[in-house]
């Protein structure tokens, strides 16, 4: 039996739905049962895919993860936790802890982790050099060349070098880059990402964007239809902020290769 975990904040739902519904070699999904897993619960349901919630609260119920809840179970087992979305404002200290944090719990019991983030304005810079003594390898999203990913605009993007090249095809226009996540929870991650001190005061951010001089917002089309209402939000949010749309294509590679890449950690151990 292998153990592959995947940490993610709910920006990269549709991402994990799509490696699990198309990974044949998974013989059992867990997910870890928290106040963030309910959207990719719901995902998950609807495209048939069955699999089990657990609660692990202490260190110890991590560390006997494999006993109390793999007992018998052969194969490759997939454990999702899904973590809060906590943004780049003041309490961006708390994004780095929850992942550090999560990171240690789960390598308690899994032969190898993915983790869904970028450097989050480099606050993730040293992930690697920090975890290189577990046994468990921590595999990042890194692109082509190898670097890690900006943000989750740029993953999605193919990395610095696509984004790069998107902005230059926006021919200057000041654009708002929407992944269908960042969509879905729009009015939750303006707040998250300090253009509002809170949801009651969204109003403040229309000067933000005022400010800033956007005058569109990209809709950026990864080929998933898990997130029915993408479309309506991109425009909700747009007329919110009197912005054009503008779409703009991307895919998976970054990810799929990613995933690949912890898959033959795990079961081709070095």
């Amino acid at each position: 039996m292998q153990v592959m975990g995947i940490i993610s904040c709910n920006i990269f739902e549709d991402e994990i739905v799509h490696l699990v519904e198309h990974d044949r070699e998974v013989s059992k999904v867990i997910i870890i049962k928290n106040e963030n897993s309910g959207g990719i619960v719901r995902k998950l349901e609807k495209i048939g895919c069955p699999f089990r919630e657990v609660n692990l609260v202490n260190v110890d119920e991590h560390r006997f993860f494999r006993e109390l809840h793999l007992e018998n179970t052969e194969g490759v087992v997939l454990v999702l936790n899904i973590l809060e979305i906590v943004g780049m404002n003041k309490r961006r200290k708390r994004l780095k802890m929850n992942v550090y944090d999560a990171i240690l719990r789960m390598s308690l019991f899994s032969d190898g982790l993915l983790l869904l983030y970028g450097l989050c304005g480099n606050l993730l810079k040293d992930i690697e050099a920090d975890f290189e003594h577990l046994n468990c390898p921590v595999i990042t999203l890194k692109d082509s060349e190898g670097n890690i990913v900006d943000d989750c605009v740029c993953a999605t993007l193919g990395g610095k070098t696509s984004f790069i090249e998107v902005v230059k095809s926006l021919e200057g226009n000041r654009t708002f880059m929407l992944t269908p996540m960042w969509a879905a929870k729009w009015e939750d991650m303006v707040v998250a990402n300090g253009f509002a001190r809170s949801l009651e005061l969204l109003e403040e951010s229309r000067m933000v964007f005022r400010v800033s001089k956007y005058t569109q917002v990209a809709k950026i089309n990864t080929g998933l239809s898990y997130q029915h209402d993408f479309h309506s939000k991109v425009y909700e949010f747009a007329d919110y902020y009197g912005l054009d749309v503008r779409e703009i294509e991307a895919d998976l590679e970054i990810f799929e290769r990613c995933y690949s890449e912890l898959k033959t950690a795990v079961m081709y151990p070095a």
